[in-house]
């Protein structure tokens, strides 16, 4: 029973300790890929940052592009989390949640190291257009709208699923003009339009209504 319990112990550990390498090389890569561009950082200098075994990394990615994949998934999934709980801390009503949109992304364009959207950058960094990447890419916006539409149409808006697409034109231009010219004023911009599209529905709401 003792070698037992041992055996369980030294397994449990040595997955744990796998999950970590597993975990640094994700981030290792994700920060390197950001601040170099995709087609810029190879394989054993993800290595050698990360400082892990090339076996190791291996056992998780057989491929560059097989890490490519994974850490967009990785960035994506933690950019909507962050991205939707900062909307719904920064505002009361749905219609408040939908402007404090651009005041999140704002923050985020004018934050050190920002070198542009990610996703925007990789899709253009990878010329392949059936690469996971830029599936990735496309979920995230779907992803996006899905939240948009939601406070859309509990806002009142008409027509949610039109005004979502409405949105990602917005967004897509704030954060391609907070990339090419390292300035978070697009997201001001944007903010002004999206509020003039709100109050231009609501109020086509409210006569329609009557």
């Amino acid at each position: 029973m003792e070698t037992s319990l041992s055996t369980l112990s030294l397994e449990k550990d040595m997955t744990t300790e796998s999950s970590a390498a597993r975990q640094q090389i994700l981030e290792t890569a994700s920060k390197l890929f950001y601040e170099k561009g995709i087609p810029y950082v190879g394989i054993n200098e993800v290595i050698v940052e990360s400082g892990v075994a090339k076996r190791t990394l291996y056992r998780w990615f057989s491929s560059k592009d097989k890490l490519i994949e994974e850490v967009m998934k990785y960035r994506a999934e933690r950019w909507i989390q962050w991205f939707e709980q900062a909307v719904t801390e920064s505002g009361n009503t749905p219609k408040e949640r939908l402007l404090a949109t651009f005041d999140v992304l704002r923050e985020w364009y004018a934050s050190p190291g920002f070198r542009g959207c990610p996703f925007i950058n990789a899709v253009l960094e990878i010329a392949d257009a059936s690469h996971e990447a830029h599936h990735v890419s496309i979920n995230l916006r779907e992803s996006i709208r899905q939240i948009i539409m939601r406070l859309a149409a509990e806002a009142g808006v008409q027509t949610p699923d039109t005004f979502s697409k409405q949105y990602l034109l917005l967004i897509g231009g704030a954060s391609l003009m907070a990339t090419i010219e390292q300035s978070p004023d697009g997201a001001t911009f944007a903010q002004n339009m999206l509020s003039v599209l709100i109050d231009a529905s609501l109020s086509k709401a409210s006569v329609d209504s009557k």
